[in-house]
Order: structure tokens, then sequence, then C-alpha cells
């Protein structure tokens, strides 16, 4: 592949974190593992067996796609199965995406078990989950072969697709507020929401007037606003960037797409500097002034320091030497959490396994096996944008991805060999424009950097972290989308 086309393909980051933060409007806050208390139904209201609702997606005005959310009451309990298609243009490449749910809610709207899937071109992926007591059990995976995770809540919690109904059970006022734990199946993560009622407004929709409650919420941040009827019934729901959805009909809702890629969503989160950085990919030193400062901002050892809003980027200089040999063998706690397998990071997998050591082959030093697995992994992933959510073994199957793909193969593959490895997700320069991007830490005695995308160990200083972990942390980035800004101040 040329390198100008390897340039180009610098990831797409956060694209399905705008579609379920948008779609779904409650997602991640601080979460603690206390109680919570859950607002009660308003038992006055009377439910309907069934019910079905669509609304279209516009981004920037350009309608992008739409959402069915369908409800049937059975005795006791309520299924729900939400559907949302959206087409987004990422760097010139159309992508359409889909993702269903599928979940059993008790009498209180709360979960009992869900069936999640997203897919996009070839890749797919799939999640089950089921309550017990106050035990989420998880699985994902081939039948037989289905990787689970346990997960222990401080309450049973609700799935925003059951969120349509239980507002149907509701009687507004203005100041009160909603408080439920929500389980998000994107980020395997519970979290609280709280929603309050703000006003009551006009709205129109297709020239309409419609009396609504306003409700809001704060979501990393920054507010999410949403527009319900007397009964419940939701008319529209605003996001940031230009994300907004519009109560529709089944005839009207799946018509008129924009396909025109007018719009190009990775452009959209890209932060703009004045000064055009020259020869980025060499660059050693970077100092740059936040407009203010990102929280929290990893900020551990000499490659990055953060004195008040100045941030100063220094790029790792060898020698890059371990006091020890591959496979890692000792007992410090942060290390072994680095090594440890995922869910989406399967470095216990036979096929990973026999792949890493098929890629070191004898070598038993770090730093040169950590280069042999980035290179195979520069080598034979194809460079492409891909909405997905990252899972080594269906990136082994497929060799193809963007930066998330590339992270996290490289961390699953590091790890297989014996060496702590992480993600890490921040910015990198191009072209007069900062991108979102995900990359790699390998530890050799201290964290070095790399990217497989660029081919780089360690990776040059335009490289700014802002996040480390896997998608449950990296969904922070949402709320510094749009609001972040910097001026570098110098750079060599």
């Amino acid at each position: 592949m040329k390198r100008s086309v390897i340039y180009k393909i610098l990831g797409v980051l956060i694209v399905l974190f705008w579609l379920f933060v948008v779609v779904e409007l409650v997602k991640r806050t601080n979460f603690n593992q206390k109680s919570i208390d859950v607002t009660p139904i308003d038992k006055k209201s009377t439910l309907k067996n069934s019910s079905e609702e669509w609304k279209e997606i516009f981004l920037k005005g350009r309608k992008v796609g739409y959402t069915v959310t369908r409800v049937k009451k059975i005795t006791n309990m309520f299924e729900v199965n939400e559907e949302i298609f959206l087409i987004v243009n990422l760097m010139g490449s159309t992508q359409e995406i889909l993702s269903s749910t599928r979940a059993e809610l008790d009498e209180k709207f709360l979960l009992n078990s869900f069936d999640f899937s997203l897919s996009s071109n070839l890749i797919e992926f799939k999640i089950f989950g089921n309550i017990k007591g106050n035990n989420l059990y998880l699985s994902m995976g081939e039948k037989g072969k289905e990787k689970t995770k346990l997960i222990r809540l401080p309450a049973k919690p609700m799935i925003s697709a059951g969120m349509t109904e239980f507002f149907k059970s509701c009687t507004f006022k203005i100041g009160d507020s909603y408080h439920f734990p929500v389980f998000d199946p994107v980020t395997m993560t519970t979290n609280p929401a709280v929603i309050k009622v703000v006003a009551k407004e006009v709205i129109e929709i297709d020239n309409k007037p419609y009396k609504a409650f306003r409700l809001e919420m704060n979501f990393l941040g920054r507010p999410l606003v949403f527009w319900l009827d007397e009964k419940g019934v939701s008319l529209k729901e605003e996001g940031f960037m230009g994300f907004t959805l519009v109560r529709s009909t089944p005839a009207k809702a799946p018509l008129g797409l924009d396909r025109s890629k007018m719009v190009n969503f990775y452009e959209l989160s890209a932060i703009k500097v004045a000064q055009r950085l020259k020869n980025p990919r060499e660059l050693s030193y970077l100092k740059v002034l936040f407009d203010q400062t990102p929280s929290p901002m990893p900020v551990n050892g000499p490659r990055q320091s953060l004195t008040g809003r100045v941030l100063t980027v220094t790029k790792e200089i060898p020698p890059f030497t371990a006091s020890y040999t591959v496979p890692y063998e000792g007992q410090e706690d942060r290390l072994l959490y680095s090594l440890r397998p995922e869910m989406l990071i399967q470095s216990d997998d036979p096929e990973i396994i026999s792949l890493a050591r098929g890629i070191v082959k004898e070598t038993t030093d770090p730093f040169l096996a950590a280069q042999m697995i980035m290179e195979w992994v520069f080598e034979n992933l194809e460079k492409v944008p891909v909405v997905s959510i990252p899972n080594a073994k269906e990136i082994v199957t497929h060799k193809t991805g963007d930066c998330n793909e590339h992270a996290t193969i490289m961390t699953a593959l590091l790890r297989a060999a014996g060496i702590p490895a992480r993600i890490v997700v921040g910015l990198v320069y191009k072209d007069g424009k900062f991108y979102y991007h995900a990359w790699n830490e390998a530890y050799i005695n201290r964290w070095i950097s790399m990217d497989a995308i660029l081919k780089q160990m360690p990776v040059d200083a335009t490289h700014i972290k802002l996040i480390e972990g896997g998608i449950e942390k990296q969904v922070q980035i949402v709320g510094m989308i749009g609001s972040l800004k910097f001026t570098v101040l110098d750079y060599k």
C-alpha cells in the first residue's frame, strides 16, 4: 500500500459512540457501586398492549438515518425491539450501520435480558445478556465457544431502548427529575442517569405545532435535550455536533436518505489549528495551549507534561531495553493487569497465541518482539474505515479496519506474546488538523508508544494522549468532541 494512502487513513474513532449517544440518549456518567434510587412508575397512566415509534435522524440538516422502536406487553413484562439504521460518510466511504436490540423488561421497565447486534459491511458484533438477582451475565461469540463475563450490579438497570415505554408511564411536572441506572451494551457498563423536566414548549414538526415537555440531561459535560408530548411520546431529540431525531411515520422514515457524501463525519470531529506543522511524522517535540484543559488527561512519565493549560509532548528517546525477557513473568499488579485477556481482546485465544508466537518466533527481547508484531499488523491489515466494536478475533479473520482495529489486535498480540500492553486514545496531526485516533503503549521498563497505522515505535510528538484503556474508557472522549480546542505554541 502506498504511503499516501496509509497516512490518509488515521482511523475513525467515536463514530460508534455518536450513533448510540444520540439515538439512545442515555450513556455514561461517573458511576459508583452504591445503591441507586430508581424513580417509581406513575400508576395513574395506562399503557397500551403494543406501540411502534419511528424517527428520522438528521446530521447538520441532512437526513442520514432512521430508528424504529416496537414495544409489546406480554402478561407482566414487556418485549422491546429497536432498530437503528444510519448512513455516514467516512473519508469518502459511505458506511451503512444497522443496530438491533431486543430486550425483555419487567413490569417496572427494568432489564431482564437482551440481545444486541451491530453490523456494517462485513463486520457484525453480537452480545447477549441475562440478569439474575443483581448479577448480569454477558456472553458473546459463536455458540459453544462463547466468552462470558459477570458484572455485579448495585441495582437492576434499564436499557435505553426501554425508556420509550417508561416515559409513557410518567405524569410530567416542571422541576421533576428521573433517576435510574442504565445498561449500555456498547461499553458493557451500567451507569446512572438523571433526566430533568425543565420547561413546556411548542415545537414544530412538518409545519405542525406540538405542545411538549422539554427534558434535559448532562452527558460528560455536554447537554442532551429531548421533547415529549403529554403522553410521554417522543417528538424530537437533539445531541451535539448537529445530530437531531424527529418523530416520523413508517412510510416516511426510511425515504430520502442523503448519500451525497456532503458531510464527512470524520472531519466534523477534527480540531483545526492555525499553524501548519512541517514534517509532522518526524517531530520530537510539541507544545500546545488548551482553551480548557481536558479532564482527566493522563500525564505519566516524561512523554507528556501538563502545566496549567500548557501541554508539552516529547518523543521517547532510546535506549529501549527491558529488565525482563518475553514472556513477562513478574508479579507487578499494574503489569499483570495489562497482560489479562478481555472480552474483546482475547489474548488467551489459541489462534491469537499461535499467531503471536509465529510472529516473534524465538525473540525474547520485548522491544524487538513488539516491533515485529507492529510490523506484522502494519503489513497484514487493510487500512479502511470500519464502523464496528473492535474485536480481536474478528480482526484476525477479516484483517481490515482503521486505527481501532489496529490498536485492538496489537494489544491482543502483544499480550499473547507476554508483553504488557494497552490501548491509548487521543489526537494526531494530519494536514492542518488534529484527528481523534487510537494507538498503543507497550511496557519495556517504561511505557513506550507505538502506532501500527503509521508504523512508528515510538510515535511522533503530534500524538496527544487523552485516554488510556478500552472501549469503556474511550467513551469519555465524546464529551470533548466539538469543545476541545488548542493553539500550537512550538514544535520541532
